[in-house]
């Protein structure tokens, strides 16, 4: 995984194609997971540009790898994107190092603005857009 590709960490196939295809259409590769664990065995194998991370997935929620992730010191950038952003979840993600907090649905020029500010400041390139 490139330091240019995001991780998505999404278990609903049809948000993880949309969000992929919103990339895709921007000129940013991606990889999907579907669950927690797999998306921290993939954080242990390589470091992505970025986290697209769901709040609510299977075996270990979007909140524990953000947890783990602010725990380790992992400096991976994390943008959430949930349908479960009610009340203070905004600000918890924050606390937990995550850069950026949407709600689904989502705007899609406002998913890949994020992404392509957050690939910017990591990596000093920037985003084409078609």
């Amino acid at each position: 995984m490139s330091s240019q590709t995001v991780l998505i960490v999404e278990d609903d196939a049809s948000s993880g194609k949309l969000i992929g295809n919103v990339l895709a259409s921007a000129g940013v590769a991606s990889e999907l997971v579907t669950d927690g664990v797999e998306a921290l065995e993939r954080l242990r194998e390589a470091t992505p540009g970025c986290v697209i991370l769901d709040l609510a997935l299977p075996r270990i929620d979007g909140w524990e790898v953000l947890s783990t992730l602010h725990q380790a010191g992992r400096n991976v950038p994390v943008i959430v994107v949930t349908a479960h952003g009610q009340g203070d979840g905004a600000n918890r993600a924050r606390a937990l190092g995550a850069r950026r907090f949407f709600e689904k649905p989502f705007v899609p020029a406002e998913l890949t603005q994020a992404v392509a500010e957050v690939l910017a400041a990591n990596n000093g390139h920037h985003l084409t857009r078609d």
